[in-house]
């Protein structure tokens, strides 16, 4: 596990502009980690049901990442997260037997309607706080969940490396702040998902 992390570690060496968005984001993602549902899902104390429907309010924004971002390019098929949350939903599903589609399980939508609002450039915020997240602190989160397919990476130093020079693309003085503000607005809507979904009543039914 260490040397694997320490792979993950050194996949890639951020440039100017990397450095300047973690460097100015630090508050969002702290106050994200901090957050008693990701400290559950790092402890692995999370109920699969809270974590369940936590995938499926995820999937419309991976859905809607590599429908504008990747059908555009060639694209590595092992970035391909939303199959992948597919498949751990439809095994969280058959395991809670619960229907995890349900209209009142769904809290996304203020987070995907912003999303669609913004060009291509920007909408790769996402990919800075979802996909580095899955192939960093995810690599940690996959020991301590029941199905974690959405942590798994067949060369995550090649993908690493991928995510990265597409975040990187395109950016520069003029536009990284800009860029930057994108990001926070996104763990904004990343912290209220998890908060409403961290704070739900709802239990399955069984």
């Amino acid at each position: 596990m260490l040397l694997h992390l320490i792979k993950v570690l050194t996949a890639y060496k951020p440039n100017e502009f990397s450095k300047k968005i973690k460097k100015q984001t630090k508050v969002k993602h702290d106050q994200i980690e901090s957050h008693p549902f990701i400290k559950g899902m790092l402890s692995g104390e999370l109920p699969d049901f809270k974590y369940a429907v936590y995938l499926n309010n995820l999937l419309p924004i991976y859905k809607g990442v590599e429908m504008f971002l990747f059908n555009k390019r060639n694209t590595n098929s092992d970035i391909v997260q939303s199959k992948k949350i597919l498949n751990d939903i439809n095994n969280y599903s058959n395991f809670l037997n619960v229907d995890l589609n349900q209209d009142h399980l769904l809290f996304y939508r203020d987070w995907l309607n912003h999303f669609t609002t913004k060009n291509d450039f920007y909408k790769k915020s996402e990919l800075y706080i979802r996909w580095l997240a899955d192939m960093y602190g995810g690599q940690i989160i996959k020991k301590n969940i029941r199905f974690g397919s959405k942590y798994d990476f067949v060369d995550i130093r090649g993908d690493i490396k991928f995510v990265r020079q597409l975040i990187e693309d395109g950016l520069n003085s003029q536009n990284v702040d800009s860029f930057i503000e994108e990001v926070n607005i996104s763990y904004d809507y990343h912290y209220k998902l998890v908060e409403r979904v961290y704070d739900a009543t709802i239990e399955p039914v069984y």
